[in-house]
């Protein structure tokens, strides 16, 4: 059914059931401005699904192009950075509309993507790589993408209750931790070639970790995250700023790895009921707020990251400037970023980016996270 069609029936489905509440002699209850606002943004996020597997999906191929209409003839499957978003934009549907279709469409995109990008070669312990099927020994493999799919299969486990992602989300942190730890002087490498060490993959190691520790209860997890929390703490914290930089010579603060790092604390502080992370969460979260603009401008597809994990700690603090972040910069992207095919291909502001996968997803998910979440009490 086409996203035009979605809504639509949506519309007459509403309607039925006011005429159900009318016919019973009662009124239904008035939606608030938030809720509308809600819904248009839930029916935006679905049109868009709609739109990006009409213009990026090959049915020959049986997956996705990273370049809308135009596959590149050498490697035109999406990389795992460009699907990354597209996977969260579903988890985050499937949440704000929890129906069987929605479950179900998240869970023909986590099973696929669990085989399609798994190298079970990488030594020493498999890992997932940034190209679909790729399956050298010593092909460059990077650790931050193993981080992206294992938070998403965390994300598919949330959201289907489905115990086999967190088994996929094992995989991802024991490649992170296995691999891509220094064994030598501490810090995670970028890239199996083990040239630069790089927050992205730790901050994601954390947070998977975490979340495994949660629900799991094996101290081996905590253990590691300990680990890397403690080799951070010393060797990549800016003091200056209040908040993570890349790594040790490289003072640059990402907002992805702050949101990542501060929706970890905030989680860990809950499972072992131990303030002084939720302390460390407040503070991270405070010298974000100073250190990045409310009309987010550095790309959509690493700020949608940001936004999305610190909307999870806005569910579980109540701060609700995260949930105000989410919904003006929503709104921004569904005013500006798309193009004529309804593809979310522009910034937030406006200009345009490029035709891939990665960008357009970005924008969804921001809608559909925006949607998920509701509104402060």
């Amino acid at each position: 059914m086409g996203g035009r069609s979605l809504v639509i029936a949506a519309l007459v489905a509403a309607a039925s059931l006011a005429g159900a509440a009318a016919a019973a002699g009662e009124s239904p209850p008035a939606k608030t401005a938030q809720q509308v606002s809600r819904d248009a943004l839930l029916a935006a996020a679905q049109q868009g699904l709609v739109d990006v597997r009409r213009h990026y999906f090959d049915a020959q191929r049986g997956w996705y192009l990273d370049t809308a209409d135009r596959p590149d003839l050498h490697m035109p499957l999406a990389r795992l950075w460009s699907a990354y978003p597209l996977f969260e934009t579903l988890v985050a549907v499937a949440e704000a509309d929890p129906t069987p279709a929605n479950k179900n469409a998240l869970r023909r995109f986590a099973d696929r993507a669990a085989t399609l990008y798994w190298n079970p070669k990488l030594v020493p312990v498999g890992g997932y790589e940034w190209y679909p099927g790729l399956r050298s020994k010593i092909s460059t493999a990077y650790f931050d993408d193993s981080g992206w799919w294992g938070l998403s299969f965390v994300d598919a486990y949330r959201a289907t209750g489905d115990a086999t992602y967190l088994a996929y989300a094992h995989r991802a942190f024991v490649f992170i931790v296995g691999a891509g730890w220094d064994k030598r002087t501490g810090g995670v490498w970028w890239e199996t070639q083990h040239r630069h060490k790089t927050a992205e993959p730790l901050a994601a190691a954390v947070l998977i970790g975490t979340w495994l520790y949660k629900v799991r209860h094996k101290l081996w997890y905590l253990q590691q995250v300990n680990k890397l929390l403690h080799w951070a703490d010393a060797h990549s914290f800016n003091h200056a700023r209040g908040l993570y930089q890349r790594n040790r010579s490289d003072p640059t603060v990402m907002d992805y790895v702050q949101g990542l790092m501060i929706a970890a604390h905030e989680e860990l502080c809950l499972v072992l009921k131990r303030q002084s992370f939720c302390t460390k969460a407040k503070q991270l979260a405070n010298a974000a707020a100073r250190a990045f603009p409310q009309n987010l401008n550095w790309s959509p597809s690493y700020d949608v990251v940001y936004v999305r994990w610190m909307l999870d700690y806005y569910r579980e603090t109540g701060d609700a400037r995260w949930y105000a972040l989410a919904q003006r910069n929503a709104q921004r992207a569904l005013a500006n970023s798309r193009d004529s095919r309804g593809l979310y291909v522009k910034d937030w502001n406006g200009r345009y980016i490029a035709d891939t996968l990665q960008h357009s997803a970005a924008s969804l998910e921001l809608l559909a996270w925006a949607a998920a979440v509701p509104p402060p009490r």
